[in-house]
């Protein structure tokens, strides 16, 4: 295609879906439109012409109406990420088939109570299932060993579920706010690990196999019922970030000597040892100790507030 024509039809179209509806708007033969977004126009479905966009990588398709996903989906090869939250989804295994090829899958807000038997058929490596009303997996749910991200970010799971459990490749895993009472000792076996959200449950201890999790860079598990952190956590070399706020810790282990760690969120807990070494960390960014029942002199104070690397909250 001529590139000069190309660009003022790709701004043509661009005007077109930000000012009219979207359902009178077609997309041209013989395009070469990479990304698609229409968010937020109404849709009750997705428009069929679409499909004449052979080189669509990113579809997104947030805040709509849409019930199920279409059998043109399934034949756009080039197709490798569908955005489909807040929508109206009935997710069936017909919908299933057809998304099945796309690699980043995000099907978040839909209202889901239970997925497909087939859901293992997908070859996505990027799942998003938060703010969905999920308590529990099918069994083919297992067969997705392929997954690196996986988001079950505000569901209903009790207990991390046994079906995730031989999914070694994963890289980012999130069970926020969920109704999570412990830590399966499987997932200290993720060696892949590098994101483990776990925050906004009801977990009391953090079991000996997280020591395992060497890749791990952000641990954030705030707002549980933790009383002790492990001491193996301060050989856990490769921690950034750290998020262990509103639990019922009494006391810390000494992190100054752990080589990446920048962030540490540790407020809202019965702390009465402030954790000084910190502070004086020298690539520390981020110390937020706050609500905790240490008590700090003026003096103290003072040099809590002079200029420095770190910015503390207290």
């Amino acid at each position: 295609m001529n590139t000069n024509k190309t660009l003022p039809l790709l701004l043509f179209i661009v005007a077109l879906l930000t000012s009219c509806k979207v359902q009178d708007t077609s997309f041209p033969r013989g395009n070469d439109i990479e990304s698609i977004s229409l968010e937020n126009k109404g849709l009750k479905r997705i428009p069929r012409s679409i499909k004449r966009c052979k080189n669509l990588k990113f579809l997104e398709l947030e805040h709509n109406q849409i019930k199920h996903i279409p059998r043109f989906i399934a034949k756009m090869d080039s197709l490798r990420s569908l955005d489909l939250n807040y929508n109206n989804l009935q997710l069936n295994e017909t919908d299933i088939r057809h998304a099945a090829k796309v690699k980043k899958l995000s099907l978040g807000a839909n209202n889901i109570e239970q997925l497909p038997e087939n859901i293992g058929i997908l070859q996505c490596t990027n799942l998003n299932l938060g703010k969905n009303k999920l308590k529990d997996l099918p069994e083919s749910f297992k067969d997705l060993t392929q997954l690196k991200h996986l988001i079950f970010y505000e569901n209903e799971f009790e207990t991390i579920p046994e079906e995730i459990s031989d999914i070694k490749e994963l890289e980012h895993l999130d069970f926020y706010k969920n109704k999570l009472t412990e830590i399966p000792e499987f997932v200290g076996n993720y060696e892949n690990l590098k994101y483990l959200y776990l925050s906004y449950n009801e977990i009391e201890t953090i079991p000996d196999t997280l020591r395992n999790l060497k890749s791990l860079k952000y641990f954030y598990i705030h707002h549980n019922k933790i009383v002790k952190l492990p001491d193996f956590i301060v050989e856990m070399d490769s921690l950034e970030r750290l998020g262990v706020g509103y639990n019922k810790l009494i006391s810390m282990p000494d992190m100054s000597e752990m080589p990446y760690l920048i962030e540490l969120n540790c407020e809202g807990n019965l702390l009465e040892e402030f954790p000084w070494k910190l502070v004086f960390k020298p690539n520390m960014q981020m110390l937020i100790v706050r609500d905790n029942l240490f008590e700090l002199s003026e003096e103290e104070i003072e040099i809590l507030r002079q200029p420095r690397g770190v910015i503390v909250i207290f």
